[in-house]
C-alpha cells in the first residue's frame, strides 16, 4: 500500500489543499506578480493570500473565481482550480441548480455508479459523450467569429 493509501480523509484533504495552494503560488510567480499586487487586486491582505498559497487557508468561491480572472485562466483553467479544492466552478453550480432535469440525470448517474451498475470508465464514457454532443450543437448553431471564437 502506497503511503497516501494510509493517511485519513483529512490528511488527504489538508494535502490537497497544500497542492492547491502551491499551484495558486506557481499562477503567481509565473504572471511576475507579488503577493501584495494580487492581494490588492483581490481586495484582501497579503498575508492571507500568503495563508492560501501555503495551504493553511481554504479561499472561498468567489475568491477563486477573481483569481481565475487575475490570473487569466480561461474555462478549462477555471475548472482545473476549483476541482483542486473539490468544488464546482460558480458557473456549473448556478446552472446545475436551474436545471432540475440535469440535477436528477447527475444524481441518478452517481447511484448507478455507487450500486455498481455502470463502472466509473462508463460513467466517463457518458460524459465524454455529452461533451462531445455540446461541442457538436455549439459548432452548428453559434458562427464563426472573424477572430476564430465561437
Amino acid at each position: 500500500m502506497s503511503e497516501l493509501g494510509k493517511l485519513t480523509e483529512d490528511e488527504l484533504n489538508r494535502l490537497k489543499q497544500i497542492r492547491a495552494g502551491e499551484c495558486l503560488a506557481s499562477l503567481r510567480t509565473e504572471r511576475n506578480l507579488t503577493q501584495k499586487t494580487v492581494a490588492s487586486k483581490l481586495g484582501v491582505s497579503f498575508q492571507y493570500l500568503s495563508e492560501i498559497e501555503k495551504g493553511n487557508k481554504s479561499p472561498s468561491d468567489q475568491l477563486l473565481y477573481n483569481l481565475v480572472e487575475i490570473y487569466d485562466l480561461g474555462l478549462e483553467g477555471e475548472v482545473d482550480l476549483f476541482n483542486r479544492y473539490s468544488r464546482v466552478p460558480i458557473f456549473t453550480a448556478e446552472e446545475l441548480k436551474d436545471q432540475e432535469s440535469t440535477q436528477l440525470a447527475l444524481a441518478e448517474l452517481r447511484r448507478l455508479v455507487k450500486t455498481g451498475k455502470i463502472t466509473d470508465e462508463q460513467r466517463q464514457e457518458l460524459y465524454d459523450e455529452f461533451s462531445k454532443v455540446y461541442r457538436d450543437f455549439m459548432a452548428r448553431v453559434l458562427p464563426q467569429n472573424g477572430d476564430g471564437e465561437k
